[in-house]
């Protein structure tokens, strides 16, 4: 073997040919070799100007109408004590769903709300007091107690009306005075010619009395017949005037006692209303707190299984109620603040839904339509979304809306071709060296 490798070492290459490629080589390698290297570039470089390549800002965003899913949930900690609907159930406005359990028998609480709900102010009146006092109302009861005896008091004040006495009164009084008023009226017009009769003989004595004619005690006779005339005319103008103020002052009682009544009606009727507002103020704190109500038309969706007398605490979920007549549909982002700055309205987003999957069912299309002016505690930017083309994605694919939807989108910021990407770069590098 050693013998092999020292003659091996001893070869030499010694053709011609060979040495003259080694010292030489053709000059046909390097001019195609250089055309070839030109062409691949100017390949790269045409393909890279066809190429885009667009810079994206991350984003997570939720997908829901304008009148987005009604979420339930519960107000209070207890148990659910009646369920009146089944999961996918179509519902109506103001329909209740479930009763979480309280004090009260929540059939009674909805029949006296039903109860209040007809009451007007001229129908306060009828009120079934006496139907309602059996109900078991629990945390209402105080507050209905109340409205109860302000609408006792007030009825039996229109029953009973106290000052009606004091005006029937007064008012047979006023017709009597007034009937004594004509009739001394009619005295005084007598009084008034008696008078005037007596005058006359009175200056008739008193011309005869100065002649001579009649005796002084005549005279005086005449005297004291004049003088009780008049007397008799004044007392008959003393009782009119009597009267005229004794109707006078009776006018004023009955206006008095009819004020005082319509004043006391008014403060009852206030109070009774003030505690009426006040029971409906509870019911609906009540309703809030117990009831699960729905809020619009549409299809029901449980959250988790719900069975009576399950125990549920404050702020669980407990179902949710799609719209029937859903509306135009947004997009919801939360935006980082990193590069939120190159975030404008019109800027196109790619959105991938969670619930579908972006390579088999595609990306969805939208463009951004609000921007807030501050961001939120964590330092993110909401904006709104709108969706040209629903959600008919890339693939051409409509994907049925049944809830919120909720992924991922990239805003294009800047959609830059691949050659302008890479001549960006050397002027970031220039700006580098220029600072």
């Amino acid at each position: 073997m050693e013998t092999k490798k020292n003659n091996l070492d001893e070869i030499t290459l010694r053709s011609e040919a060979v040495q003259d490629v080694l010292s030489e080589p053709p000059r046909w390698m390097f001019r195609w070799g250089n055309v070839l290297i030109l062409a691949i570039i100017s390949i790269i470089m045409l393909i890279s100007y066809f190429i885009k390549y667009p810079e994206f800002v991350p984003a997570t965003i939720v997908i829901t109408s304008q009148n987005p899913p009604e979420k339930l949930q519960a107000r209070t900690d207890s148990r659910i004590e009646k369920i009146f609907i089944r999961d996918g159930q179509k519902v109506k406005k103001d329909e209740v769903l479930m009763v979480l359990q309280s004090t009260a028998d929540y059939a009674d609480v909805l029949t006296l709300k039903t109860l209040i709900g007809s009451l007007s102010p001229d129908r306060l009146l009828f009120f079934p007091a006496d139907k309602v006092s059996g109900f078991k109302l629990g945390e209402l009861q105080a507050d209905y107690n109340n409205f109860a005896k302000a609408f006792q008091d007030e009825k039996l004040y229109t029953k009973l009306e106290p000052y009606a006495p004091e005006n029937v009164a007064a008012a047979q009084s006023i017709l009597e005075n007034k009937n004594r008023k004509v009739t001394l009226e009619k005295q005084k017009k007598i009084e008034s010619l008696k008078y005037e009769l007596v005058k006359k003989n009175y200056q008739r004595a008193q011309q005869l009395f100065e002649k001579k004619v009649i005796s002084a005690f005549e005279f005086e006779n005449e005297k004291i017949k004049f003088l009780q005339a008049q007397q008799g005319l004044e007392n008959v103008d003393i009782s009119l005037s009597q009267t005229e103020e004794a109707i006078t002052n009776l006018n004023r009682t009955k206006t008095g006692a009819v004020i005082n009544a319509e004043k006391d009606k008014t403060n009852f009727a206030s109070q009774t209303l003030q505690l009426l507002e006040q029971l409906r103020r509870s019911l609906r704190a009540w309703e809030q707190d117990y009831l699960i109500v729905s809020a619009t038309d549409g299809t029901v969706s449980f959250q988790q299984f719900w069975g009576e007398n399950q125990f549920v605490k404050r702020g669980d979920p407990i179902l949710s109620v799609l719209p029937d007549h859903k509306k135009a549909l947004i997009g919801k982002l939360s935006v980082p603040a990193v590069n939120s700055g190159k975030i404008s309205k019109g800027k196109k987003v790619l959105i991938k839904l969670d619930n579908y999957r972006f390579q088999e069912y595609g990306i969805v299309e939208g463009r951004i339509e609000n921007v807030s002016f501050t961001s939120d505690e964590k330092g993110n930017y909401y904006m709104d979304v709108v969706l040209p083309k629903g959600l008919q994605t890339s693939y051409h694919k409509t994907l049925p809306f049944d809830k919120e939807l909720k992924g991922n989108a990239e805003i294009v910021t800047q959609d830059l071709r691949l050659i302008e990407r890479f001549f960006y770069q050397f002027r970031k590098l220039a700006g580098y060296q220029t600072e």
